[in-house]
């Protein structure tokens, strides 16, 4: 039968166990957070892209428009100008003239908005370059990030799957009362069950022991529970004595 330190000792690696199964735990909790915050990079970054690509368009179409009236304007022009000659009023005459006038001052006005679109134009098509080239940056930072991701979960599982069978096998050398015992106060504290006392304080809440009870875990002799955070405690020293220096 195991000695009452060799028990305590299996507690102390069960401890560990389900503390290290939490903490693998929460980091595979973490990863959807993860991947939504990579997605959203990428989803970002290709929606600054849509966005220079939608305005190349409007800016193209609006540019066709002003070249279609441009067009328009000018063969006004040239057929209103062509018919001045066939004119025999003075009225008809000054009529005509001011339909040129105004198809030329269109024009004027369409050749300008041509400009300032052409010079857009030129910005947008940078920019968009510019977004198209983040937009690769993050996708391929993503894609690393992601196959990082997978790694560690592949990882996480196993190691989840390493510490399931080595819990298995610790919790056979712990008596069925000592481990319900156990159970039980890890749901109630955090998933800290087991305490090593150091000195007189316990890790488990960080407060002093009655020195009595100090005496009593240095025998090994009973299974004590902290009197403040009533976590199972034990001496560490007791526990787990140095090793013997060696013989000279």
């Amino acid at each position: 039968m195991s000695s009452l330190r060799e028990k305590l000792r299996v507690l102390e690696e069960l401890q560990q166990i389900d503390l290290d199964a939490h903490a693998a735990r929460q980091g595979l909790d973490a990863i959807p957070a993860e991947r939504a915050t990579l997605e959203a990079r990428v989803k970002a970054a290709r929606k600054a892209y849509d966005d220079q690509k939608a305005r190349l368009e409007s800016n193209e179409r609006e540019r066709r428009q002003v070249d279609t009236l441009l067009g328009m304007d000018r063969d006004k022009v040239k057929k209103w100008e062509g018919r001045l000659g066939e004119i025999k009023t003075p009225r008809e005459y000054a009529a005509m003239s001011r339909e040129i006038d105004i198809a030329k001052k269109s024009n004027e006005t369409q050749n300008e908005q041509a400009k300032l679109l052409s010079a857009a134009a030129v910005e947008i098509k940078a920019a968009l370059e510019a977004s198209g080239e983040a937009l690769a940056e993050v996708e391929d930072a993503a894609q690393a990030a992601a196959a990082k991701l997978d790694k560690a979960v592949a990882e996480t599982e196993a190691e989840l799957a390493s510490l399931a069978a080595r819990r298995a096998t610790a919790a056979t050398l712990v008596d069925a009362g000592l481990l319900a015992k156990y159970e039980n106060i890890r749901k109630r504290r955090a998933g800290v069950a087991v305490a090593a006392v150091i000195g007189s304080t316990c890790r488990g809440c960080h407060r002093n022991i009655p020195p009595q009870l100090s005496i009593v875990l240095q025998r090994v002799n009973t299974i004590e529970t902290c009197p403040n955070c009533h976590r199972i405690i034990y001496s560490h020293d007791a526990v787990n004595p140095p090793a013997p220096p060696p013989a000279a």
